[in-house]
This record gives structure tokens, C-alpha cells and sequence, in this order.
């Protein structure tokens, strides 16, 4: 059986910086996925690039408020363009892709969650090569999945992939910005290591991500026993070359691998930027397990999330757990701090007692 991989390839992996697709690059990374085929992979793409493949072809607005509309519309033209590159360069090897377009919603819906993992293991068991992106036309902050090295991490998981490979500009993580001539690269980093004091370098000019979010990404990947690989795109054969461990950074998966699926969903599915704070008392009873979280714990509600997203809960800085949220992030907001008993009053037909349930919360191993 083939070893599956997930490549996330970043917006200048295959776009030029100045917008449009950019085919050279796309048929170097089809020549790529082609090779590791021979190589006993099963290769599923997640590719960045339909915004700025399509951005040169609208007027950028000087409203800001304009801006999520303007990002929209030049993912809807980019994104035919980009995938007619990927098919272009995919028939020169006699080879067919498929688009899969998503959002943070299909992988919280079961049903629908499992329709995109059985579309893929169908496809994949036709040797045809899929190409994942977000549904940009569509998405709106509630149901975004934020970028897609979220979303790269939320397909390794419901495909059961073996590893994870972000492309990107950078090759690995670095102890400082990598363009000072002192950065030294880390070679190897197993999934216990605290690598929390490391300073990143910022985003590319055109992408929505950064090592930032590949952190986050690798945080949610490593403790269910996934390898990921972090490395650049700038260079001959990068793929073959990371598979080989010749470059980049391997982030090594906890060999103890997550067998509970409902738990690896839990880890992966959790929005980045939505979480609870709660109080000392609250904190020790998540903690000792077996407890569901109450709304008279929680001090703070950040980000926006939707009744029934995963969702952090934070004890001072620390993300401790992740759980389902039984209220959106504004119902929270009013019920924070107040007793069960009150809910009620405040909330017109409330549909839980509690915040998230136990039989939904997941503790972090490393709480």
C-alpha cells in the first residue's frame, strides 16, 4: 500500500510574487509529485495561490472594508486559472487531478467530513492527484479555515497521511530570522521539545500564513503521531530532497499514535485564533479530567466561533485543552461567569448547562 503525503504549497510556490500562475513552477512540482509516485507515495496536494493568480485582474478597493469582497472575487477568477495550469502540466505525464474545495464547516459536520475523506481515498485509489483548496468564494470569518496550513493539517488527519510537507520560502525552522547570516537551521526537533523561545520571521508579501502558522500546524499534527516537514520550495527537487532528510526541518511525530479518531479530530480541527480563559478553580478541575466546563469558570472569550466549533480553553497564556462549543462566541460572552442556574434568564432556550461537555473536551497531553 502506498504511503500517503500531504504537500501544502504556499501562494509563491506557484504563483509569481506579482500575481498570475505562474506554469514553470507548477510543472516542476507536477514533475515532483510524479517521481514520488515512484517512490511508493500517494501524494495529496493542498495548493495556496488562487487569490493572487486572479488578483491582476480586478481593481484593488482603497476601502478596507472592501477588502474580503475584492479577495473573493480574485479567487474566483484565479481559481479555474491556477487548476488549468496543474491539469496542463499533469497531462504532459498522462495524469488527472481533481479539485476538492472546502471549508472549516465540512470538517466539523460528520457526514460531510466523511464525504471529503471518501472522495479522496476514491481518488487516490484511481491514481488521481488531489488538489485541496478553500472554498475562498464562500468563506466568511465564522466558517473560514484562517489559511491552509490549517487546512493542510485538517486533511492529514481525515485522510490518515503519513506526513505532512509545508513548502514555503524558508528552508525549516531557524533559531532567528534565517536571512541573518548567524541563523543556524534545526535539523531534527522531536515532538517533546519546547521550541516556544524561537523568533519567527514574517509572512510572505502575498500569503496568509507564515512559520507562525506552521507551528500551529505542527502542534496539532506531532502528538497524534504524525511526522511533518518543513522546508523550501527554492530549489531543485525540494520533495524528494525532504523525503531523503536532506534539508529542512523534520518535526518528529509521537511514536505512540493517537488511535482514538475522535481525539485526533479534536486536535485538528480546532480553530487557531478561538479560545476560553478560565479561572483557578476551573483549571483544576479540567485538569484532574472527567469534568465538563461550567460557564461560571470562564473569565475571557476571544475570537469568533460558531455553536458546535473546537475551540481552545486557556489557563493563564496556556492552552490546557480543546473542546466543542455548545454557545457561539457571543452567547459566551453573556453567560461568562454566571452559574448554570442563571443561563436561562439570559440566553432564550438555552441548548446546554454547560460550555462544552466532557464527553467533548480533550486535555492536552502536555497540560
Amino acid at each position: 500500500m502506498k504511503k500517503r503525503v500531504v504537500i501544502k504549497l504556499g501562494s509563491l510556490a506557484v504563483t509569481d510574487e506579482n500575481g498570475g500562475v505562474s506554469f514553470t513552477k507548477i510543472k516542476n512540482i507536477v514533475q515532483e509529485l510524479e517521481r514520488l509516485k515512484e517512490h511508493n507515495y500517494a501524494p495529496i496536494l493542498v495548493s495556496s495561490g488562487a487569490i493572487n493568480s486572479g488578483r491582476g485582474f480586478i481593481k484593488r478597493p482603497e476601502e478596507k472594508s472592501m477588502m474580503i469582497s475584492y479577495q473573493q472575487a480574485a479567487a474566483a477568477i484565479g481559481q479555474p486559472l491556477l487548476m488549468k495550469a496543474y491539469v496542463d502540466a499533469l497531462n504532459e505525464h498522462n495524469s488527472l487531478c481533481a479539485q476538492v474545495l472546502v471549508t472549516h464547516e465540512d470538517f466539523k459536520e460528520r457526514k460531510r467530513f466523511l464525504n471529503i475523506r471518501n472522495t479522496i481515498n476514491r481518488l487516490l485509489e484511481n491514481n488521481i492527484l488531489p488538489i485541496v483548496n478553500e472554498n475562498d468564494t464562500v468563506s466568511f470569518e465564522e466558517i473560514t479555515v484562517g489559511d491552509n496550513d490549517q487546512l493542510a493539517v485538517m486533511i492529514t488527519e481525515a485522510t490518515d497521511a503519513d506526513k505532512l510537507i509545508l513548502l514555503t520560502e524558508a528552508d525549516g525552522l531557524y533559531d532567528k530570522n534565517p536571512k541573518e547570516s548567524d541563523a543556524k537551521r534545526f535539523d531534527v526537533i522531536d515532538f517533546k521539545d519546547d521550541f516556544s523561545g524561537v523568533k519567527f520571521a514574517a509572512k510572505t508579501s502575498v500569503g496568509r500564513g507564515g512559520m507562525d502558522t506552521k507551528i500551529k500546524a505542527v502542534r496539532k499534527l506531532t502528538p497524534i503521531g504524525v511526522d511533518v516537514i518543513i522546508g523550501t520550495f527554492l530549489i531543485d527537487s525540494p520533495l524528494i530532497r525532504l523525503l531523503e532528510h536532506k534539508g529542512g526541518t523534520l518535526f518528529k511525530g509521537n511514536p505512540e499514535k493517537q488511535t482514538s479518531r475522535r481525539k485526533s479530530w479534536l486536535s485538528t480541527v480546532v480553530k487557531n485564533e478561538s479560545w476560553v480563559v478560565v479561572d483557578e478553580g476551573c483549571y483544576e478541575a479540567i485538569i484532574k479530567g472527567n469534568t465538563s466546563l461550567l460557564p461560571v469558570g470562564i473569565k475571557k472569550v476571544c475570537g469568533t466561533f460558531k455553536r458546535g466549533d473546537v475551540i481552545q480553553i486557556k489557563h493563564k497564556s496556556k492552552s490546557i485543552a480543546v473542546g466543542i462549543s455548545e454557545y457561539d462566541y457571543r452567547e459566551m460572552e453573556i453567560i461568562k461567569g454566571k452559574k448554570s442556574t442563571e443561563i436561562s434568564a439570559l440566553i432564550p432556550n438555552p441548548p446546554s448547562k454547560v460550555a462544552i461537555h466532557k464527553d467533548n473536551l480533550l486535555l492536552k497531553a502536555d497540560h
